[in-house]
């Protein structure tokens, strides 16, 4: 069996890197997910103590601001995002069709391809991971205000 052509590791390379996006994206919803149930069990907990002992209607307010900062972070991560993952097979075979007889070219040519979805992808995902991590940052935000409302009953 030959080794594979520096076209074809390079192209394999292309398509790792796509899947590794789309995991990474996939990941990042699932714990955004996550964030999602802690707010919310921060507020139904915590929010009920507080407002049933009678805390400060700042305090309270402060709290649920930050729970809905939080939610729309949150929503904004989980929103869908204009990434692509798969390749549209008519374009592609009409861009590499006159290169049918050089496999190693149309092999380049789409492995470049893959790469310049890959950079399209990369900032729509960074700047999810971005809000997300605002997100947390609301999150622990809430809880700190439930926790002081709760401690000035």
């Amino acid at each position: 069996m030959a080794p594979p052509t520096l076209e074809e590791l390079v192209y394999s390379a292309a398509q790792r890197a796509l899947d590794q996006q789309s995991t990474a994206l996939s990941d990042l919803r699932t714990r955004t997910s996550t964030l999602i149930a802690a707010a919310t069990l921060s507020a139904s907990f915590l929010g009920a103590a507080a407002i049933g002992r009678g805390a400060p209607a700042w305090a309270v307010v402060l709290a649920m601001a930050a729970f809905l900062l939080t939610g729309a972070f949150a929503g904004w991560v989980l929103w869908p995002a204009r990434v692509s993952f798969v390749i549209d097979v008519d374009r592609v075979f009409e861009e590499l069709d006159p290169d049918r007889e050089d496999p190693a070219a149309y092999l380049l040519r789409a492995a470049y391809g893959l790469r310049n979805t890959y950079l399209e992808n990369k900032a729509a995902i960074r700047r999810r991971g971005v809000v997300f991590r605002l997100a947390l940052i609301a999150l622990g935000t809430e809880t700190l205000l439930w926790t002081l409302a709760l401690a000035l009953t």
